[in-house]
């Protein structure tokens, strides 16, 4: 008798903890985010109180297991240490919550404003650190400036030394 309500024990305990693990499973499989916000905005500054960079995006989506958040059709606004105005689009992007910096893919388009013949790039990938000041591709990459027209493998700039360098298979040409 003993050995049977053991027995029958195990066997709730087992059918509690399985139906219970399926439950979850059916929740963490589900296509819904966790958190989703429509139109974020995100300003930061700096240390003298003047605006660093501004976030907006389309939407914002924080998915099970996944770190950092999804965004749709971001937009970064970045000033330099001049306060220069940058603007940074794309398609899609990611930020990472561990170092807070931003992937930006698809369509991805970096120029200063409001200069509307000055500094292009556009490339399919741009990875933003977490002070803007570097900004990293390892993807194809159009620059256009005024007359000058190049392409290249890869792009390393830092903003706050106005230096930007094209890192592989550059072409260039004058027009």
């Amino acid at each position: 008798m003993v050995a049977t309500l053991a027995g029958l024990s195990l066997a709730a305990l087992w059918l509690y903890l399985y139906t219970g693990r399926l439950d979850r499973q059916r929740e963490d499989d589900s296509p819904q985010p966790d958190l989703t916000i429509i139109q974020p905005r995100l300003t930061t500054f700096n240390l003298q109180g003047q605006v660093r960079s501004q976030l907006y995006a389309e939407r914002l989506e924080q998915w099970p297991h996944e770190d950092g958040a999804r965004l749709t059709e971001p937009r970064l606004t970045l000033h330099d240490r001049m306060q220069r105005r940058w603007l940074a689009t794309a398609h899609r992007g990611r930020t990472r919550s561990g170092d807070r910096s931003l992937l930006l893919e698809d369509r991805v388009v970096l120029k200063r404003e409001p200069d509307h013949h000055g500094l292009v790039i556009k490339t399919g990938k741009l990875h933003i650190a977490q002070n803007g000041d570097t900004i990293e591709t390892d993807d194809a990459v159009v620059l256009t400036s005024g007359s000058w027209h190049f392409t290249a493998m890869g792009l390393r700039t830092r903003l706050d030394r106005q230096r930007l360098e094209l890192l592989n298979k550059v072409r260039g040409k004058h027009e």
